[in-house]
């Protein structure tokens, strides 16, 4: 099957997976009912490239996947400015220098695979089984990437605590 009947097939098919898979990611219905759009949109510009039946749903989720992410990413840039905070103590200001300071350098130190394991679960606040899929590992290594982050921001801080760091 192919051109527009393809498209309401798959449409009509698999809106309610991808619709589920939005909302999970994007942890918002609006934003969810929106982006489900924009991917069967993208379906459609692309059904010349969509593959057969059996593997149609790895693509679809891949696309929805990759559309989600980049509008949580988007949504980061895009942020309203925060309202202006009142001015801080002298003290709340050089302990929030140095939490500042000591994250950058936490984050400079630990390894590209554990930091974005780390941004998609504590900064994102998804699931680990989420964070599982988007990186295409396992549950059990997301587990294990985050307690290994946990590890490295706990020796950092008692290193720092020390002086040598």
């Amino acid at each position: 099957m192919s051109g527009p009947h393809r498209a309401d097939e798959l449409y009509i098919t698999y809106r309610p997976a991808i619709h589920a898979r939005c909302k999970r990611l994007l942890r918002d219905g609006t934003a969810a009912e929106d982006a489900t759009q924009d991917v069967f949109v993208k379906v459609l510009r692309h059904l010349d490239a969509a593959p057969p039946q059996e593997a149609v749903l790895p693509w679809l989720r891949r696309i929805t996947t990759n559309h989600c992410l980049n509008t949580l990413r988007d949504a980061r840039h895009d942020a309203a400015p925060t309202p202006e905070q009142p001015e801080p103590l002298a003290e709340d200001l050089e302990e929030s220098v140095l939490a500042r300071d000591f994250a950058e350098q936490v984050w400079k130190r630990t390894p590209a695979a554990l930091r974005r394991c780390a941004e998609l679960y504590h900064r994102h606040g998804l699931e680990q089984s989420t964070v599982a899929e988007l990186l295409g590992v396992s549950r059990r290594t997301v587990l294990y990437r985050l307690a290994d982050f946990t590890r490295r921001v706990m020796d950092f801080h008692h290193l720092a605590e020390a002086g040598k760091a």
